[in-house]
């Protein structure tokens, strides 16, 4: 009887003592984990706790800067990447367009919920293109979470005040925007039946656009609607010398750029033939990635500025780059034909080049991609081309 209850004494420690490992080992795996979610939720909230205020247009787009005062904002950059800095704070700028210019809309954009089937508030937006069009600053977004329309922000070109949000039709990535002033046309990238493919509407509309009371989340009609055939993923855009320029994303290997000319007569004036599309695109091909390429591999961005090639590189929270090439080595922009390469923060996408200064843009201050680990860009960075090359 006695060995009867020291057997049963045993099961039942035996029972709890495993009880207790099996239930440490859960608290262990919990913690290995869900404790990294947990700090980078603490992370975010302290962000947003020393945010500024948010403060709002009168159509519910936010306008304030979504993460810095500006002087938080300088010292981050000057303490992290000085060339960088001195280039666009201690030079002279040629211009003052696009010179920390907050981005709209990244604490919250109305915009058709495509899940809600309404108008609701994104919280989410991500900037991706931007270009310099007559009087104004466009600047793409779309939405991280995917519910929300793509948008593009108007900004006034001279003082970077917002002005209006313009709703894009589905929630296109649009990582490229350019415009054509002889054609007057702004062109984006997009997707068309599961492909890439270039869009485009007149300076007229988008002018009528933001001067007209349009309803939150309507949608702005496209004049031209052109799918890329052969092509995965379009990431970048430019105008230049009659031609688009448009760089192909690839993660894992290199890209490729095809540069598409816009007629300037006859019934396809100011826009791409279906012929020149078709033409291009039997050239372009994905080299491999270990054998010879003509463009650069996660490029976001392109720039031409007199004899200069700008191509901007990120992908990912590590520190991005921006090449700068000959322009002679248009159709072999690879790393090692650069001339020099400049350290940038991370998550930099389109640059653009105006009046001597290369306006760059950062999806960085996003809430998708926004932390205390990087270098947060919630404005845009005008720094001054000259200054750029002189790195010495």
């Amino acid at each position: 009887m006695q060995t009867r209850k020291k057997q049963q004494l045993h099961r039942k420690l035996l029972h709890v003592f495993f009880s207790l490992l099996l239930l440490a080992a859960f608290v262990f795996v919990g913690y290995k984990w869900a404790y990294p979610y947990y700090q980078k939720w603490e992370q975010h909230q302290e962000m947003l706790r020393s945010r500024p205020k948010v403060q709002l247009a009168g159509d519910g787009t936010s306008t304030s800067a979504a993460w810095h005062n500006l002087d938080a904002y300088h010292e981050g950059l000057k303490q992290h990447y000085g060339f960088v800095y001195r280039a666009a704070y201690e030079t002279p700028a040629q211009t003052t367009v696009g010179v920390d210019y907050v981005i709209p809309g990244l604490a919250e954009t109305p915009a058709y919920d495509y899940v809600k089937k309404r108008v609701t508030a994104a919280d989410a937006m991500t900037p991706q293109g931007i270009a310099i069009a007559y009087n104004y600053m466009l600047i793409t977004a779309y939405d991280a979470n995917h519910t929300h329309a793509s948008v593009i922000y108007v900004l006034d070109k001279n003082t970077g005040k917002y002005l209006k949000t313009i709703h894009l039709p589905g929630r296109p990535h649009v990582g490229g925007i350019a415009y054509d002033p002889k054609g007057m046309q702004i062109w984006i990238t997009g997707s068309k039946d599961d492909q890439s493919a270039l869009m485009s509407f007149s300076l007229a509309k988008l002018i009528e656009y933001v001067t007209t009371n349009k309803s939150a989340g309507e949608a702005i009609k496209y004049d031209v609607d052109i799918p890329i055939t052969s092509i995965v993923k379009a990431s970048t855009l430019a105008y230049y010398d009659d031609q688009l320029f448009v760089g192909y994303f690839n993660e894992d290997g290199h890209g490729k750029v095809a540069s598409y000319k816009i007629a300037r007569s006859g019934k396809y004036k100011n826009t791409i033939t279906t012929s020149e599309i078709t033409s291009v695109n039997d050239s372009v091909a994905w080299s491999d990635p270990d054998g010879s390429t003509s463009m650069n591999k996660q490029i976001q961005g392109l720039a031409i500025y007199g004899n200069k090639i700008f191509l901007s590189q990120s992908y990912g929270s590590k520190d991005s780059r921006l090449y700068i090439f000959p322009v002679t080595a248009i159709k072999n922009l690879d790393e090692k034909n650069a001339e020099q390469v400049v350290t940038m923060p991370p998550y930099l996408e389109q640059i653009i080049a105006y009046n001597g200064q290369l306006i760059c843009l950062f999806e960085s201050g996003s809430a998708e991609y926004a932390t205390p680990r990087i270098t947060v860009m919630d404005r845009t960075l005008s720094v001054n081309i000259n200054a750029l090359l002189d790195n010495n």
